[in-house]
């Protein structure tokens, strides 16, 4: 069974955004909101662990340790830290 199928979008996320009144629980922004797992389990849908949050609250204050490794985590950084760095000697030249 995969946690966000069929019984998710149709039951069970339009249930949280009712009983939350379709409006982020942390801000109270109306747009664009993630039903989220409090607890980070996406095992378990129990009501009370589960809340409707805008996108913004929901990476800043429930996913944030897994957003910020991935926004970190860039092809350019991979790449860098698989090769050493190139370095140039530099001739200091007296007067």
């Amino acid at each position: 069974m995969t946690p966000y199928g069929h019984r998710w979008r149709t039951v069970t996320r339009p249930r949280i955004l009712a009983r939350d009144g379709h409006r982020c629980r942390r801000c109270g922004r109306a747009t664009r909101l993630d039903v989220a797992h409090v607890d980070g389990n996406n095992r378990n849908d129990d009501d009370a662990n589960l809340g409707a949050f805008c996108r913004l609250c929901h990476r800043r204050y429930l996913d944030l340790v897994a957003w910020r490794r991935k926004c970190h985590e860039t092809r350019a950084a991979r790449k860098d830290a698989a090769r050493p760095l190139l370095v140039t000697s530099l001739t200091v030249i007296a007067p």
